[in-house]
């Protein structure tokens, strides 16, 4: 581990870590809902982002898999480490590592390195950019009974739920068998002492399906959407009551029939701790969109608002839909209260265009919520919004004010940033928008070569662009903080990166912003006071 500091600025910077207002950051997407809103922290604010500094950038023992390695960091405050009081960034990587670090300083406290039951069978399919093997999940972080623990859940790619303490690395309880191994799992989410997830792309064979596992009780449970990949970046989306949605592809919709492809479906636990289905919802076109592999990718939303169970999601398609949690979909579970126009793909390109990281929602101060939908490729011709900083040729981020009069609901759309390479996710905080382009190289497809032209790497998974030429092709990651009521650009990380990420994300709190890169690298960029 290599840690580059870079906080020497005349001695004058002061990180604002008041214990009065300090947050912690325990799963992917903030809370439950996945809204990206981080409520509580009063660190960030309009003025004091546009002096953010990069505070520090610490090199990982973590070694790439196909185009992953580590994952955004949990961020864990006043933790009761051997060293004393501590915030604790909790980093995952892929080959099976946990990191503890320092949060203020990026000094390493300790590193995990997994030992395994899993033993990849010989002449079986190999990995490829979808599949990498290794640990796929964001874990999550739960306080424990007395202040300063925390305890930190994690899949590692044998499929065992790691139970760690936040303070030392070590395991509290021994690993136990949670999903089959050589899996793709998604960021764990935790509600109620069952731990939510779900596993798609047939990596290791496994099919498709949603899981949950109750830690008390130590029962696997487990949902088969038959035909429907469940992928989307933020892992599942929890309602209040329990009920995890999440979007589906690469499959038919046919209800009749059992296959919920190309829709959001919601599960639950029963009194048999078996889970079943409770919810579910498919697009007028999803037959067009299942035909043309513009998969429902993305992690849904759940809030309340107005009285109404809400829900939000979107796809490869490049747009969204407002759904009733409790009238999911009306009778023929294909009605939306409220959809936007499409906002990009205007090609219906499967890959590197469309909505693939993550959706953002959040509350202003007159109590009205906001929709921010990241999204890659060039805004479409007809979609346009008050304030536009530019037309994206390469992604951006549009925003819309959820609304409601008469019963009747609406997206109406606010402002559209500038181009960004391949906008990915947000986090809102304080009035501040956290946003990041990937840079990475989404293409998928190969491109038309004659018989004397250089041939690419595909994939293990047919003829796809592999991750050897995808990777020569990435450029770099780029952070930034936006005004979030007008879209202002208030600060930018510009070429202060120097290397792309794929397949993670940002996590924020107490006047810090963290961001992994594929070279191993996980930065850290603070405000001052």
């Amino acid at each position: 581990m290599k840690r580059s500091s870079v906080t020497l600025l005349g001695g004058a910077l002061f990180l604002l870590c008041s214990a009065g207002w300090a947050v912690n950051f325990l799963t992917e997407g903030v809370d439950n809902g996945r809204t990206g809103w981080l409520q509580g922290d009063k660190s960030f604010t309009p003025q004091n982002v546009k002096g953010m500094k990069l505070l520090w950038k610490t090199k990982l023992d973590s070694t790439p898999r196909e185009m992953h390695n580590l994952f955004a960091p949990l961020l864990l405050e006043n933790v009761e480490t051997p060293s004393g009081k501590k915030e604790v960034a909790v980093v995952a990587g892929v080959t099976d590592d946990l990191f503890g670090l320092d949060g203020k300083t990026g000094d390493q406290l300790w590193h995990v390195h997994y030992d395994t039951t899993f033993t990849p069978v010989p002449g079986a399919r190999g990995g490829g950019t979808l599949c990498p093997g290794g640990q796929t999940a964001v874990p999550v972080a739960t306080p424990g009974d007395k202040p300063g623990d925390y305890t930190v859940y994690a899949v590692s790619w044998d499929g065992r739920l790691r139970t760690i303490n936040a303070a030392d690395g070590k395991d509290i309880v021994p690993p136990a068998k949670f999903l089959p191994p050589n899996g793709k799992p998604y960021a764990l989410n935790l509600l109620d002492g069952v731990i939510y997830t779900s596993v798609s792309q047939g990596c290791g064979g496994l099919t498709f399906a949603s899981y949950a596992y109750n830690l008390k009780t130590k029962v696997t449970s487990v949902f088969y959407p038959s035909g429907g990949g469940l992928w989307g970046r933020r892992g599942v989306g929890l309602s209040p009551d329990g009920i995890s949605y999440m979007g589906t592809g690469d499959g038919e919709w046919d209800v009749e029939n059992g296959h919920l492809g190309n829709g959001i479906i919601g599960v639950k636990l029963n009194k048999s701790e078996d889970l079943e289905l409770v919810d579910y919802f498919a697009p007028k076109n999803a037959d067009w969109m299942w035909k043309r592999d513009l998969d429902v990718n993305v992690s849904p939303v759940a809030i309340d608002y107005k009285g109404k169970h809400l829900l939000l999601g979107s796809s490869k398609e490049c747009r969204v839909w407002l759904l009733d949690r409790d009238n999911f979909g009306g009778d023929d579970h294909r009605q939306v209260l409220a959809d936007t126009p499409l906002l990009c793909n205007v090609e219906a390109n499967f890959a590197g265009e469309g909505v693939w990281g993550a959706l953002s929602t959040w509350q202003d101060a007159q109590g009205t919520w906001w929709l921010a939908v990241p999204f890659y490729g060039p805004v479409a011709p007809k979609f346009h919004a008050p304030v536009e900083y530019g037309r994206p040729k390469h992604g951006g981020i549009a925003t819309f004010k959820i609304t409601e009069k008469d019963g009747k609901w609406s997206l109406v759309p606010v402002w559209m940033s500038e181009d960004m390479d391949l906008a990915e996710e947000a986090i809102i905080a304080n009035g501040v928008m956290l946003a990041y382009a990937s840079g990475e190289d989404a293409r998928q497809s190969l491109p038309d070569a004659a018989w004397n032209e250089p041939k690419i790497t595909t994939s293990g998974f047919g003829p796809l662009l592999g991750s050897p030429d995808r990777i020569k092709g990435s450029r770099h990651a780029t952070l930034y903080a936006l005004d979030a009521a007008t879209g202002k650009a208030l600060w930018s990380s510009g070429e202060q990166i120097s290397n792309w990420n794929h397949f993670t994300g940002i996590s924020a709190a107490n006047g810090r912003v963290y961001i992994p890169t594929f070279d191993g690298n996980l930065y850290c960029f603070g405000v001052a006071q």
